[in-house]
């Protein structure tokens, strides 16, 4: 009986309130509680061990990249598989991906960079590396958004090459993804700092890049070739950075300035409106008489170019050349030839900036003054001439009853000196019947000025025999065509009388 109600009464107490006989009721004990607890505890700690480790790699790895900006590979690429596809070996499994544009791009130009398939809130460096190279230069950094896409950019650097690589890496070397960047063969690019127009001699500041390192770099104003108008230094980047540069000569309007890498070839341009040029030229004096000097003085010209001088013409063999200085002025020296008469038209022109002007001068004539050494004179007596105002040393030639039609007989002739006077010089016999008065004229033979000078013939009281003079003769000396001389084959007439 005793068993009976024990029994039944454990069926009792193992029945649930809800009076289910099939279902058993578990109860948590103390024990269990704190065995949970500990657990929880654990994990968070290793947790935290694990996320401190993780912050100082990336940390490591930033100080890394900031002490030394090259990029060197931190393992080697595990192999992906791959599929055909186009008949060329792909990847056939996913990855991070990065694109840039533009592919296409000079040196100075900004290159933007979009990536996926990284990991979330990661830092990511890009370098730039260059062909058949395992190193390259730190670009740019940035950080993955919230979903492992990235978005950044950077200044293409000069340079790299025709070709370079694009390398996107996680810290830690993690994930990797690579593009292709290129750079035009031979581009560069130039700025000019300030106003982009002038003249020539003016000078403008400019800034360049993607020549060779320390290359020399031609600089040139509307062509390609000749003599540059300065030669500039890159510095080891390949770059040129607020160099003074000359406005050179090239056509008045839009032109270019070009810059040429002497060893690479490199070209970069810029465009520029070259304004023109207006020179002045002044003559000194504005009257002068042949023999005299004049100087020319001109400014507004292209530095150091030549500088043409036409009289009266432009066309043909210029009379003179002269220089510019590096400020475009010139002064040059003349003497006026004889033979020019009234007014005179001078034309400068620059034979590189082809810049004319032109000034002009007057021929002052020749107005000398003569007199016979005696206003009267029997028949018989010699007289010679006092003569002032003619041209420097030149040959005063003697005319007997010259004027009206007539060119009258040549007497005599002498030179003046370096100031164009002369004193007793010349002769001449004054012969018998003439009267009442003699008109000599006196013409300089180069400056073509004329005098005249009067004697005053006085009747003898007497009969007088004046010996006949012989045609006067222009002597070599006085610019006479010299006698010739005679020869063995033909002797002379006293020479034959003496030999009879």
């Amino acid at each position: 009986m005793m068993e009976s109600r024990t029994e039944d009464n454990k069926h009792e107490d193992n029945k649930p309130a809800g009076g289910s006989p099939n279902k058993k009721r578990r109860k948590i004990g103390w024990k269990q509680l704190i065995a949970v607890a500990v657990g929880v505890v654990i994990i968070w700690q290793v947790g935290k061990a694990v996320s401190q480790t993780g912050k100082s790699a990336k940390a490591a790895a930033s100080t890394t990249s900031s002490a030394a900006p090259t990029f060197v590979p931190t393992s080697r690429a595990t192999p992906r598989p791959t599929v055909t596809l186009g008949g060329h070996a792909v990847s056939a499994s996913g990855g991070p991906v990065i694109l840039v544009n533009p592919g296409l791009v000079a040196p100075g130009g900004v290159v933007n960079v979009q990536g996926s398939g990284f990991d979330p809130s990661v830092s990511v460096a890009v370098w730039l590396r260059p062909p058949r190279s395992n190193t390259g230069t730190l670009v740019a950094r940035g950080m993955t958004s919230k979903y492992g896409t990235l978005n950044t950019g950077f200044t293409m650097p000069a340079s790299t090459g025709a070709t370079a690589t694009l390398v996107a890496q996680e810290s830690g070397g993690t994930k990797t993804a690579i593009a292709q960047i290129v750079t035009p063969i031979g581009v560069g690019h130039v700025v000019i700092d300030g106003k982009s127009a002038g003249k020539p001699g003016d000078s403008v500041t400019v800034s360049a890049s993607g020549f060779g390192p320390d290359e020399k770099v031609d600089v040139f104003w509307g062509r390609v070739a000749g003599t540059p108008a300065a030669t500039l230094t890159a510095d080891g980047s390949g770059s040129i950075s607020e160099a003074s540069v000359p406005v050179g000569v090239a056509p008045t309007g839009s032109t270019t300035l070009v810059l040429v890498g002497e060893k690479t070839k490199t070209t970069a341009t810029a465009p520029y409106q070259m304004l023109g040029l207006y020179p002045v030229i002044t003559p000194h004096p504005y009257a002068v008489q042949p023999g005299h000097s004049v100087t020319l003085s001109g400014s507004g010209f292209a530095p150091d170019e030549q500088v043409l001088v036409y009289l009266n013409a432009v066309s043909g063999t210029p009379a003179l050349t002269a220089t510019a200085n590096s400020g475009g002025g010139l002064s040059l020296s003349f003497v006026v030839p004889f033979g020019l008469k009234g007014n005179q038209t001078l034309i400068a022109i620059g034979e590189e900036s082809r810049a004319a002007v032109d000034s002009g001068f007057d021929i002052l004539p020749y107005t000398p003054s003569a007199q016979a050494s005696t206003y009267g004179a029997l028949p018989g007596t010699t007289i010679s001439f006092y003569a002032s105002g003619f041209a420097a040393n030149e040959v005063v030639e003697v005319y007997l009853g010259r004027g009206q039609g007539n060119s009258g007989t040549l007497v005599s002739a002498f030179r003046v000196d370096g100031h164009g006077n002369a004193a007793a010089a010349g002769n001449y016999v004054i012969p018998n019947g003439t009267g009442p008065a003699l008109y000599f004229t006196l013409v300089g033979q180069q400056s073509g000025g004329t005098a005249t000078a009067k004697v005053s013939v006085t009747a003898p009281s007497q009969p007088v025999t004046v010996p006949s003079q012989s045609p006067y003769v222009l002597p070599s000396s006085l610019g006479g065509t010299p006698s010739p001389q005679p020869s063995a084959d033909h002797p002379s007439a006293g020479q034959s009388a003496a030999g009879a």
